[in-house]
């Protein structure tokens, strides 16, 4: 018999058919699932996170703001829905990380790096809020980045990551000085010492500067050493001394003291001067003098006086450690507004604390207790930052903070608030016209706004944009390329963050082809340089489409050269030549070291060196300045600045074609 054609074993044989059923298997697999992709390319499920317009920000973040630095910022709301792909139930882990001053709403922990929290759904069907802020940044400074991380752990342990950016608007570009000269004196601080501290006495400086920073009042008529009297008391509020003031001053007069019992707190002069200008008496009337008396625990507590903006988050809600700089700010809110000897917060209390701004803010009137605070109950937290300047707030805050909602009430002492300052302008649209495009040629021009809590929602509620053209609701950004000439009217609404504020709207007009010759500025398309920069300045201010409110602009970027005088430019320059006939200048003075030019004039660049305009050059203060010029067709356009009175700068520069 022939050995090659012996039948194989019989476990041979059931092998071989083992092997041909696999591979018959795995053949129609293939084909079942041919151009399927596998699950192991599946997207990973993704939770969707919403704000209060119902956008999903997953792509473009969140946005927040640092208003001017030294009071409590405003939050957003977001809601968090899970992905209904996985099992549950689901833990979603929050974390915003890349500072210790980012914190989110209880319960959360505060760290180092930043904030985290834990939310926890039982079904796809739930959906949870959240709140997230940023403490302040104190003094100026640029724009931040940082990251909200996302960890979906479903009910098996599978864990997803996701991200997205945290941007926040620092609104404080320049320095913010209190209105008001404050003179202190801890001559009478012989109980405890606390004051001879350096850094408790500067902490303690700064959370009374931190009241004058937001008020707008010159400077009074001075008192003269010895004039002004006040009262301090002894340890145990005991042995209470007389006081005068060793020095001449213009402003405030503050008297510093530590006891040990039983407790802190301020108060004007019940027997001093009031405020006079000119020798008139000013309304309120406004006490000349304050006294702040500082106590704490030594066997309790220990005393925390770092300002470092991320140092912040170590200090103790009713723990072992006492924040010297909330401590004091909140207690020298007795000395400078909330105390019945100022007359007007007595008619505030007898009004119930009806005042038509605090009212309009808060949505209701809000009261005084019987010790001038604010009422602890959450009602009256502050309703943008959910904080209160005592030890409860919507947030982990550790600090006591100043709060819008403490400012407008303290208004009613008599102060003055400075409305110019981000955290009073009502949201406005800053862009009045839009420049004319080009069918068939990409067009983007963004819409400005200020004012309100700028994570703003821009939608066109009326008429229509040019075909090609889309509106972005988050950046408020024009782009597209429009095909077909014509001119289109639209009408833009822009909100804020804020649940109380009414939507403002313009109606612009944009053209899409010559549109009979209208002139457009074409500055936003140019790249803006200057001889010199102050460090807290930013040429970018010259052409950001911006129009200022007046030529001291608080609350926008500006160029300018202090401390450098003399000669100075800022100039534009396009990457294709342009035909300039027109240019509008505002020149920016901010009463101090930074004052209108003696003389300006504008040059053009010929290729080869730069060339004068011929023209008239006028120099308004709060205005645009408009020079007209024969045609010229040039990549640069310089404004050229002779100083003054002071170093010089710009606000916004304006060519025309």
């Amino acid at each position: 018999m022939d050995q090659g054609r012996r039948p194989a074993p019989r476990a041979a044989r059931g092998a071989r058919r083992l092997t041909v059923a696999a591979a018959l298997l795995t053949f129609l697999f293939s084909s079942l699932v041919a151009g399927v992709p596998q699950a192991a390319h599946a997207a990973a499920p993704v939770a969707q996170v919403v704000d209060m317009f119902g956008r999903i920000i997953n792509d473009y973040g969140v946005k927040l703001v640092d208003w001017q630095g030294y009071l409590a910022n405003p939050y957003v709301e977001l809601t968090v829905k899970p992905p209904p792909e996985v099992r549950y139930p689901v833990t979603v882990d929050l974390k915003a990380e890349g500072t210790s001053r980012l914190m989110m709403d209880l319960p959360s922990q505060l760290t180092a790096t930043g904030a985290t929290k834990t939310l926890t759904f039982a079904t796809a069907a739930e959906q949870k809020l959240f709140r997230l802020a940023i403490h302040s940044k104190r003094g100026p400074g640029e724009d931040e980045s940082y990251t909200l991380r996302l960890s979906i752990r479903d009910a098996g342990g599978t864990t997803y990551q996701q991200s997205l950016p945290i941007k926040v608007q620092q609104d404080e570009k320049t320095a913010l000085q209190p209105s008001l000269p404050v003179a202190f004196d801890y001559r009478f601080d012989t109980i405890t010492g606390y004051f001879s501290a350096p850094a408790f006495r500067t902490a303690a400086e700064e959370a009374v500067k931190d009241w004058f920073r937001f008020f707008d009042m010159p400077a009074f008529d001075s008192v003269a050493a010895g004039a002004e009297t006040n009262h301090l008391p002894g340890n145990d509020w005991q042995n209470t001394i007389t006081v005068t003031n060793n020095a001449a001053y213009t402003g405030m007069y503050v008297f510093f003291r530590g006891i040990q019992t039983p407790y802190s707190t301020g108060y004007p002069a019940a027997n001093g001067r009031y405020s006079t200008r000119n020798g008139q008496q000013l309304a309120g009337p406004l006490h000349r003098s304050t006294a702040m008396i500082f106590e704490y625990d030594e066997a309790g507590k220990q005393l925390f006086t770092s300002l470092a903006d991320e140092d912040w988050y170590k200090t103790e809600i009713a723990g072992s450690v006492l924040d010297v700089h909330g401590l004091v700010m909140h207690e020298y809110g007795h000395a400078v507004a909330f105390h019945s000897d100022w007359a007007g917060m007595r008619s505030y209390v007898s009004g119930g604390g009806n005042d038509p701004d605090v009212t309009a803010y808060q949505g209701y009137a809000v009261p005084l207790d019987s010790s001038y605070h604010i009422p602890g109950e959450q009602r009256y937290w502050d309703r943008i930052s959910g904080q209160s300047g005592g030890w409860t707030h919507l947030f982990p805050t550790r600090r006591w903070m100043l709060t819008k909602l403490a400012l407008l009430v303290a208004e009613n002492a008599g102060w003055k608030l400075n409305r110019n300052l981000t955290p009073f302008l009502p949201p406005s649209i800053v862009t009045t016209s839009l420049p004319a495009a080009t069918p068939g040629t990409a067009y983007q021009q963004t819409l400005a706004a200020k004012g309100g809590v700028p994570f703003y929602d821009w939608q066109v509620t009326g008429g229509s944009l040019p075909a090609g053209l889309s509106l972005d609701r988050f950046t408020g950004a024009i782009t597209g390329t429009p095909a077909t000439a014509g001119t289109s009217s639209f009408t833009v609404q822009l909100r804020d963050y804020d649940r109380l504020s009414t939507p403002v709207t313009r109606t612009f007009q944009l053209t899409v082809g010559t549109g009979g010759g209208t002139s457009v500025n074409v500055a936003g398309s140019a790249t803006p340089s200057a001889s010199y920069t102050s460090a807290w300045e930013s040429v970018a201010a010259i052409n950001d489409g911006i129009d200022p409110p007046s030529s001291n602009d608080t609350v926008n970027r500006r160029w300018g050269t202090w401390p450098n005088t003399g000669a100075q430019w800022a100039e534009l320059t396009w990457p294709s030549a342009q035909t300039l006939k027109a240019a509008d200048v505002y020149f920016f003075d901010d009463n101090g070291g930074v004052r209108l030019p003696s003389s300006w004039k504008l040059q053009y660049w010929t290729g080869s060196a730069y060339a004068d305009l011929p023209g008239t050059y006028p120099t308004a203060a709060n205005a645009y300045n408009k020079v007209t010029f024969n045609p010229v067709s040039t990549t640069r356009l310089r404004v050229q600045l002779q100083s003054g009175a002071g170093s010089v700068g710009l606000l916004e520069v304006k060519a025309y074609t």
